[in-house]
């Protein structure tokens, strides 16, 4: 079973729903070693990534990724927005034609996404940044599509 545009429409709902709930954690978080924004930042991307992806029809979870993106990147303060558009532009790209995605597009997009960080940011595995949470997620991915598991 693949993964098509609605169910792309509703992962990026639920990650707002997320960030949205976890947005004092994440500002406590951010206050520990920054400017304590990063949750208000997201839950402000997010609220628009909502608003957007209701605003209309979507014809390919590549399009929905790169609506995604471009709001992250027009509404996120800091270097997360650039990062998130980033990673999400890299992931369309590499699922540009699918209607459906399987379980290669799904870790195709998210290795992608993952060079799209490590290019923009220019960290790497251990510097404690978003990139020590995709490297296991890429891993676990192609794993799975190893192991013949689905999306």
């Amino acid at each position: 079973m693949g993964c098509g545009v609605d169910e792309v429409v509703a992962a990026f709902h639920r990650v707002a729903e997320v960030i949205t709930a976890h947005r004092d954690e994440l500002v406590d978080l951010d206050r520990a070693i920054g400017d304590g924004d990063h949750g208000e930042n997201l839950t402000r991307g997010f609220t628009a990534v909502r608003a957007s992806l209701d605003g209309g029809e979507h014809g390919s979870p590549a399009e929905v990724l790169k609506l995604v993106a471009s709001t992250l990147i027009s509404t996120v303060g800091g270097a997360a927005g650039p990062l998130y558009g980033t990673a999400l532009l890299r992931a369309a790209k590499a699922v540009p034609d699918r209607v459906e995605l399987g379980p290669e597009d799904v870790a195709a997009a998210l290795a992608a996404a993952l060079e799209g960080v490590v290019a923009r940011g220019r960290a790497e595995a251990g510097d404690k940044t978003m990139v020590d949470a995709l490297v296991p997620a890429v891993a676990a991915a192609e794993r799975a599509v190893g192991d013949g598991g689905d999306t």
